[in-house]
């Protein structure tokens, strides 16, 4: 066979599809380290404040106020308004006119930023009554629910900030200027970093004024975030024409962005709704809010690495074509889930440790941290689930079943609020953080349900096997660990001494899941 025979193709896929190919995965690859160093600095940004105020009424107090800038930015900074504004960017290119993407961009930035604007001015008026939706147990401590409010007042200037970031970075990423906006989180997180720093070295960590440092820290982190956002714009060639737009047709664009972005920021921003709920329904138990904001925290490295384990099955598959495209669900459903078991039973086996070596530290006593475990030991009950409702949501609005699929998640935020509510008044703090798993359960069922009915989901005999011994594989794991754990038993205190153990503890159980994983591979 000559050389020249297929010149134009490589594994099957053709020249040009397999250099797009490249230069995807090296976009990927910038904004998955990115988001890595993201998540890891979000970490320590969460363990620094946990050191400084422990898990009591002031950092309840400070979570109830930073609930709703981190829902924004989750929401808005962190991608999904992108998925309805970038192809309006390259629709409005596509017709020619050249001022067309710069009045898009424009228009959306006005609308946006005015919607904010009107929002966190409304905020502040009634940040009495919105901390007491958001955390009705905090009217029987007036010291905690004032705390809330001023804090609340201060982060809400956040909200502009993070919408105008989005349409900044959107410009780029539609000119695959992709390193900076990617960055954008990794600097407002060394931002808040730096103000607790600073906070340390000039020995004010106590009060409440500490608390409206930090509060005024993530409005810093929003301007920094923004400017870095323009910065990455700036060359895009699509930068906002910054006048009134001529003529209806870019406000009616615009109008539609914000219509379109719904759904998506609604996917987004599940597990956030979810916590939000859940922060409401503990917030009577002193400590309670905090610890399970700092537990979430620990939840969101793997809940975002599954994401990324997803998408490396996808991408291959949507480069195939035709048998490639109906495995991608099963594929993506394996890859996800042979991460989200392990990482959810090590989560659970090993929540004590985990919270002691990260946490317990300064103000974080040995009580915070075994609040932090109990609501981290439940929570990572939901991992596996959430991981493949991320996974069943994209695969349910690829085929076009957009619409059953937002049902099932307001349906899943109903069962959430009602489930949690009843467990809560079971079992406290600890039943109303299961219900997030009780929801995130019913939001698979559902979905499956509805992707099987339209003919999008048939899992093989083979892809059940698998998928049962990875579980299996998952549960020696955790037997494992847990007889590990009973033969060292841990020291009298947390914090850095106890670092080694958990090493230890963490490497067997890699073992074990590793060795039994390989075995039921064979087997299957």
């Amino acid at each position: 066979m000559g050389t020249g025979h297929c010149p134009a193709v490589r594994f099957g896929v053709p020249r040009n599809a397999y250099r797009t190919l490249m230069s995807l995965l090296a976009r990927t690859s910038i904004v998955s380290a990115a988001t890595l160093a993201s998540r890891v600095l979000g970490f320590a940004r969460d363990a620094a404040i946990a050191a400084v105020l422990g898990a009591g009424p002031r950092a309840d107090a400070l979570m109830a106020a930073l609930s709703l800038p981190l829902l924004a930015r989750r929401l808005l900074a962190e991608g999904a308004f992108n998925l309805a504004f970038v192809p309006a960017l390259f629709r409005a290119r596509a017709r020619g006119d050249g001022a067309a993407p710069g009045q898009l961009a424009a228009a959306v930035a006005v609308l946006l930023g005015g919607l904010l604007v009107v929002a966190g001015a409304l905020g502040i008026v009634f940040m009495a009554p919105l901390i007491g939706l958001l955390a009705p147990g905090f009217e029987a401590d007036g010291a905690r629910a004032e705390t809330a409010i001023a804090c609340g007042r201060i982060a809400l200037a956040y909200l502009p900030l993070a919408g105008l970031a989005a349409v900044f970075g959107g410009l780029a990423n539609a000119a695959h200027r992709v390193l900076l906006p990617a960055l954008a989180p990794v600097v407002a997180n060394l931002t808040v970093l730096a103000v607790i720093a600073a906070l340390v070295l000039s020995g004010e960590m106590d009060g409440t004024a500490a608390v409206y440092a930090i509060a005024a820290a993530t409005v810093a982190a929003g301007v920094a975030q923004l400017a870095l956002m323009m910065l990455a714009a700036r060359g895009s060639g699509l930068w906002p024409a910054w006048q009134v737009p001529r003529g209806a047709p870019a406000w009616r664009a615009a109008g539609s962005v914000l219509r379109a972005a719904a759904p998506a920021l609604l996917f987004a921003g599940l597990s956030q709704f979810r916590l939000l709920m859940a922060a409401a329904l503990v917030s009577g138990a002193p400590g309670a809010v905090a610890a399970l904001n700092y537990a979430q925290r620990l939840m969101d490295l793997p809940l975002g690495l599954v994401g990324a384990s997803a998408g490396a099955v996808l991408v291959p598959a949507l480069l195939r074509g035709g048998s490639g495209k109906d495995a991608s669900a099963s594929g993506a459903l394996l890859a996800a889930l042979a991460f989200a078991l392990p990482a959810a039973v090590g989560l659970f086996v090993l929540a004590e440790p985990i919270v002691a070596v990260l946490f317990q530290r300064g103000s974080f006593s040995a009580e915070d941290s075994r609040m932090t475990a109990e609501l981290l030991a439940l929570l990572a009950l939901s991992l596996p689930l959430q991981g493949l409702e991320r996974i069943l949501s994209a695969t349910a609005a690829a085929a076009g079943l957009l619409a059953g699929a937002e049902r099932v998640a307001l349906l899943s935020l109903a069962v959430c609020l009602g489930g949690g509510a009843a467990l809560g008044v079971l079992y406290g703090p600890a039943g109303a953080t299961a219900g997030i798993a009780v929801s995130a359960a019913v939001s698979v069922g559902l979905l499956a349900t509805l992707l099987a009915r339209h003919g999008h989901l048939a899992l093989e005999g083979r892809v059940v096997r698998v998928a049962l011994g990875l579980a299996g594989a998952a549960a020696l794991m955790g037997l494992g660990v847990t007889a590990a754990a009973q033969a060292w038993p841990a020291g009298p205190h947390g914090g850095i001494a106890a670092a080694p153990r958990l090493a230890v503890l963490v490497a067997a159980g890699m073992g074990i899941y590793g060795a039994a994983a390989l075995l039921a591979r064979r087997l299957a």
